[in-house]
């Protein structure tokens, strides 16, 4: 670090510093009026400052220079904002474009940033600028020169280590402490600004309060003596101000409260009270009585009072009223006490409230102990009647209501609950008609209000019931009906009584249906069951009916009840449930539920007249792909027009049916042979075929169908299903778009394999598996020093099985998850064994399944934690993954390969060219070996066209920084070919067969040329 380097930025801080007071210099007159070009103005201010402090920068070498400007341009963007910020940035960019050098785009990027990080900073820091702390603006500052310095890492290497070894304690140290310096001037103006803002807002407030306000004001000296007072003063005591000047304040209060005024104000005076409050009174000009609420405090200077302020509010009309209450309330409780009214006399001011006798007998206590609670009675209300109580009584002071009147419940001391009937008025407000006083009354409605209650029970049951209610005379005829009748029906009271019910009767229950009904309320007397109604719109709708006779002394019909409800609803509820159990949401095709239901109908009915039919099961090809480019709002009406042209194909008698995803079946029924099924068939494959218009976007699918017969192929639905499910797979092996008839050999195919799967279940458990190795050998120099791990199935009964007939059943079933880790965890272990034991490194290069990649959910952790333990880096292990892997963004592709290679795990690409091979997709990925397919190298020695390609592959993976290994190297010459087009590794029979772990390290794990690897 070179000390000499601190004088220099100290220079320049000071420079800023002493440019910064300019901007106290500039009027701040009728800034808000023009804001915007005030900003601009302040922008050019800072701009012009930052480019004199640019002009005399400590320059490390021409075109790296240092000054000051991060600090003024990040204090700027904190105190000035986005407008004054951005013009200061645009200025001073152009004068570093000017001055040039080797740093100029980093200086440029300083300054941007600088102002950027002060501009987010006041974003969220606004108003707390007046009072900001020196810990945030260090923190702030650090925060924007940490930023400068890491501009200087786009320098060269060791230019940029140089350079901030050189500067980044003193730009860390000077710059900081400058940008707190000038922080500290600005942040001071604010606070200025923000005091004197408050000053003027207080000064504003007093005077508005002083000028209008509804209280007199008046400013008087020690002696009493009237100094100012304001006009509500004199309009209350009917003097002009000069009068009120001229007189004391002795003169105008009134004589007896003289002394008590006195008291209290020789005590403020002497300092033992700062201020006091008292009611009274002053006679007025007219020598009228002013009743005043007076407040009085004082200023006080050297332990001396200088002035006397007082505020005198007017309850003049209020105190006349207390008095003619008071003088009513004995006369009004003489009438009250020989009456059963309680009453109640609240004083709303003092919160006050004192109830008579009666009151008290209602409540059941004392009048003492109700008068010394007035939270007595409310607290008796029962809690479910308080709040209307008292909102009541809130709206009638608020003047919303007349006056306030409540029926509530009371629980009495004597644990009973009694009706009240709670009435009062507010009888007394002041001049700014505020409530001062409410009286009311209570009444005691506790028996009217059970016979009232009685009463309405029996017609509340009656008109309230949801069922529809009527009464009918002995020969039907409409009596009375209730007004749940009215809603059900339409009809209106006056439309129907006098009318008989045949009005209401339904021509789709049928002449005998009521011939039935009637015959049976005469011989029984009642009736109940569902019927059809018409409303008064002639609507039809379902009821439920029950009919009920009461009879007459003598035991004859007297009149007809009859109670109904509708069930419209209900029964359509009950139609979409079964719709919903048995048929696609989706499609409105019958659902797997339904269709096998109609399969056991239509099983029955082929016995029974000794025919067949045919079950088609359909898989739709390429949905999928549909569903996950278009998304699944196009598959869904993908599978709707799919639906829709399906039934096209096929006869009303027939059933199409959708048992899930893109999965259809198709029943034909009396299928006398196999053309018609054959011509259904094939109509159905071309119509799918055809493009699906959705919306703006058009898709192209096919389909595979299986078929089986009945009772040809199986005699039970599950059988059915299963076959048919396993010729519609044959027909997607034979290549998709076509059909495919169940056969024997496709049972037998479906039994071996269900075999097979169990058995594979169990080869790990059984330990059947073991790995055998394949040398990858350097072309050049015929060394060994990877080798890959191939999968061996020993099976007890079986013998050796074919990886190319197990490992695609393990991806079908997910099993290969399980055998992928096995084989991955043994290679680790067998590469860190032959390091530790043999001091070789062997890279193992383990295959990958893409169904591995899908499904492993947390296994790639525990992959790289094995590794980690075993300390393998990519030397040890590789990771071969398919092209087509690359492709499916679904699987996390990218951040799995980040993370091998972050572990140092290397990957190779198999089966190069084959596949959907993509250069973006080489360089996206972190890929470090190609392997060419062995369909390319089987005759690169004779076919000039696939020498051409292999030459193409190996020049691109090379000027890509991969290396290339060669598959299935079986001749002499195959390998020379190779060699000479620049390819690095081979694979093949030339070199050896796949050998067992300890075949492998005898021939291969020696001492080579490099020390690094056996040669072959």
């Amino acid at each position: 670090m070179d000390t000499s380097i601190f004088f220099p930025l100290i220079q320049n801080a000071a420079l800023l510093l002493a440019l910064v007071f300019l901007y106290d210099a500039i009027p701040k007159k009728n800034q808000r009026q023009h804001f915007v070009l005030w900003r601009i103005g302040i922008g050019f201010l800072i701009a012009a400052i930052g480019v004199t402090i640019m002009s005399t920068p400590w320059m490390y070498e021409p075109g790296i220079i240092f000054d000051t400007r991060s600090v003024l341009l990040g204090v700027s963007g904190l105190f000035f904002g986005g407008v004054s910020t951005a013009v200061a940035i645009i200025v001073t960019s152009l004068y570093r474009l000017t001055i040039g050098g080797s740093a100029a785009w980093i200086g440029i990027g300083v300054i941007i940033t600088s102002g950027l990080i002060g501009i987010i900073w006041r974003k969220f820091r606004k108003y707390q600028l007046a009072s900001i702390s020196a810990r945030e603006i260090f923190t702030f500052a650090y925060v924007v020169h940490l930023a400068m310095l890491a501009w200087f890492l786009l320098l060269p290497g060791d230019s940029a280590w140089q350079v901030l070894q050189k500067i980044s304690l003193p730009v860390l140290t000077v710059y900081p402490i400058a940008t707190w310096l000038l922080s500290r001037l600005l942040s001071r103006r604010y606070e200025l600004e923000r005091d004197e803002q408050i000053r003027l807002q207080d000064d504003f407030l007093f005077r508005s309060q002083f000028d209008v306000g509804n209280i007199g004001i008046a400013i008087t000296s020690p002696e009493q003596v009237w100094i100012k007072v304001n006009p509500r003063l004199c309009k209350m005591l009917k003097y002009t101000e000069d009068e009120l000047l001229n007189l004391s304040w002795k003169q105008l209060t009134h004589p007896e409260d003289v002394e008590a005024d006195l008291v209290n104000f020789e005590l403020m005076l002497a300092g033992k009270i700062d201020n006091y409050e008292m009611d009274k009174r002053f006679i007025a000009k007219d020598e009228s009585i002013v009743y005043t609420h007076m407040m009085v405090a004082c200023q006080r200077s050297h332990n001396g009072v200088q002035l006397v302020i007082a505020g005198f509010l007017d309850v003049t009309a209020q105190t006349l009223a207390d008095s003619e209450v008071l003088a009513s309330r004995e006369q009004l409780e003489l009438v009250l006490s020989s009456s059963e009214l309680g009453l109640w006399d609240w004083d709303i001011k003092r919160d006050l409230i004192e109830r008579n006798a009666r009151s008290a007998d209602i409540l059941g206590c004392d009048i003492n102990e109700l008068n010394a609670n007035s939270r007595l009675w409310m607290d008796a209300i029962l809690a479910e009647d308080r709040p209307k109580v008292l909102h009541s009584i809130e709206a009638h002071i608020r003047g919303e209501t007349p006056q306030h009147r409540m029926e509530y419940r009371l629980n009495t001391f004597e644990g009973k609950v009694r009706w009240i009937l709670d009435t009062g008025k507010v009888v007394s407000r002041d001049a700014n008609n505020n409530a001062l006083r409410m009286c009311g009354t209570y009444t005691d409605i506790t028996d009217s209000k059970l016979i009232e209650e009685s009463l309405k029970l029996s017609a509340l049951v009656y008109e309230n019931s949801s069922e529809a209610m009527s009464v009918l005379d002995e020969r039907g005829v409409i009596i009375t009906v209730n007004a749940a009748f009215c809603e059900i029906t339409g009809y209106k009271a006056e439309e129907v009584v006098g009318e008989h019910i045949r009005i209401m009767y339904c021509d789709l229950n049928g002449h005998d249906f009521y011939t039935n009904m009637n015959a049976s309320i005469r011989e029984t007397g009642e009736w109940q069951g569902e019927m059809w109604q018409r409303r008064r719109n002639k609507e039809e709708y379902v009821i439920w009916l029950t009919i009920n006779t009461i009879k007459d002394k003598d035991g004859l019909p007297f009149r007809r009840v009859a109670l109904f409800s509708d069930i419209t609803d209900k029964k359509q509820s009950e139609h979409l449930i079964w719709k919903q159990a048995n048929y696609d949401t989706l499609t409105g095709l019958p659902n797997r539920r339904m269709l096998l239901e109609y399969l056991s109908a239509e099983i029955k009915h082929s016995d029974r007249n000794r025919n067949h039919f045919a079950l088609l099961f359909l898989d739709l090809d390429y949905f999928k792909e549909v569903n996950d480019t278009l998304g699944h709002a196009m598959g869904d009406l993908l599978l709707i027009e799919t639906a829709a042209r399906l039934k096209a194909c096929v006869r009303d008698t027939d059933v199409v049916a959708r048992l899930g995803g893109d999965e259809f079946t198709v029943v034909l029924s009396a299928m006398v042979d196999h053309k018609g099924i054959e011509r259904v068939a094939e109509h159905i494959l071309r119509s799918l075929a055809e493009p699906f218009e959705l919306g703006e976007e058009t898709a192209y699918i096919s389909a595979s169908i299986g078929i089986t017969l009945y009772p040809d192929d199986a005699t039970s639905i599950e059988g059915l299903l299963k076959h048919a499910d396993q010729a519609m797979y044959a027909a997607k092996d034979q290549g998709r778009n076509r059909f495919n008839y169940f056969t024997a050999s496709m049972q037998e195919y479906a039994r071996y394999r269900m075999r097979l799967i169990q058995d594979l279940r169990m080869a790990l458990t059984n330990n059947e598996f073991v790995l055998h190795f394949q040398p990858i050998v350097t072309l050049a120099n015929g060394c060994v020093s990877k080798a890959e791990a191939l999968l061996r199935w020993h099976h007890p009964e079986r013998g050796q099985v074919s990886p190319a007939e197990f490992i695609p059943i393990a991806e079908d079933t997910g099993l290969i998850v399980e055998i992928g880790n096995w084989v991955f965890e043994q290679a680790a272990r067998q590469s860190a064994q032959w390091r530790e034991t043999l001091g070789v490194e062997i890279q193992i290069s383990v295959n990958k399944s893409p169904i591995q990649f899908r499904d492993e959910g947390a296994l790639l952790n525990n992959w790289l934690e094995l590794l980690q333990d075993l300390d393998i880096t990519g030397s040890g292990v590789c990771v071969e993954i398919t092209e087509g892997l690359l492709l499916d963004a679904s699987m996390g592709v990218t951040e799995k390969l980040l993370a091998y290679r972050d572990a140092g795990v290397q990957v190779s690409l198999d089966d190069f060219g084959t596949g959907y091979s993509s250069l973006a997709y080489l360089k996206k990925f972190d890929i470090d070996y190609l392997k060419i397919d062995q369909s390319f190298t089987r005759n690169v020695d004779s076919d000039e066209n696939d020498q051409t390609l292999c030459e193409a592959i190996i020049m691109m993976a090379h000027k890509l920084g991969m290396k290339v290994i060669a598959e299935g190297v079986e001749t002499q010459a195959q390998r020379q070919v190779l060699l000479d087009a620049g390819c690095d590794y081979g694979q093949g029979y030339l070199f050896a067969k796949p050998l067992t772990a300890d075949e492998f390290a005898k021939r291969y794990i020696k001492p080579c040329t490099d020390n690094t690897s056996a040669t072959v």
